[in-house]
């Protein structure tokens, strides 16, 4: 063990056996041969005289609100999922088109993206849809179509409940959108 451990162990313990014996009688401090110190409560020689300990401090906290009554039988239960229910519930949440990497040609500049989950979205849910950093509020539904410049794009979504607390965000998925030139 380090150093500093110890002496911890040793202050914990020295605090543990001052308050356990300032609640029951006196404490001694015994200054051993090799010059250690140990604190006790028990009286180590006749005519040992007890140290005067420091008052403890305490700090009064206010008293916590009683917990509310339980429901009653005839009061259903929320059956509402918590926070950690919902990521739990939408961990597979994630953009299914386009793939990583993708290239549309000759697309007229338009690119459907789509994400989903296993689960149904929850009443009162909402996807943004972040295209190239912008966010976008997406519709009802599991998919928008966007147009774009040709070039490289970037997109990724991000799950809120009705709260508007993230739930869920997916992978940022990179594609390109390409075109032949007017030219030809």
């Amino acid at each position: 063990m380090k150093i500093g451990t110890i002496t911890l162990l040793v202050l914990l313990a020295f605090f543990a056996l001052s308050s356990a014996a300032y609640a029951e009688g006196e404490i001694y401090k015994i200054v051993n041969p090799d010059g250690s110190i140990t604190f006790t409560d028990q009286k180590p020689a006749p005519g040992a005289e007890p140290v005067q300990l420091k008052p403890l401090s305490v700090v009064e906290t206010e008293t916590p609100p009683a917990p509310a009554a339980p429901a009653t039988a005839s009061a259903p239960a929320s059956t509402e999922p918590t926070e950690r229910d919902l990521r739990r519930m939408y961990s597979d949440f994630s953009i299914t088109q386009p793939q990583n990497e993708e290239t549309f040609w000759g697309t007229a500049n338009q690119v459907t993206v789509s994400w989903g989950s296993s689960q149904a979205l929850q009443d009162g849910m909402r996807v943004v849809l972040y295209v190239n950093g912008e966010a976008q509020e997406a519709a009802a539904g599991s998919s928008l179509t966007l147009q774009l410049d040709r070039g490289e794009h970037q997109v990724y979504a991000v799950l809120r409940d009705a709260g508007n607390r993230r739930i869920a965000a997916t992978d940022t998925v990179t594609f390109f959108v390409k075109q032949h030139s007017a030219n030809f």
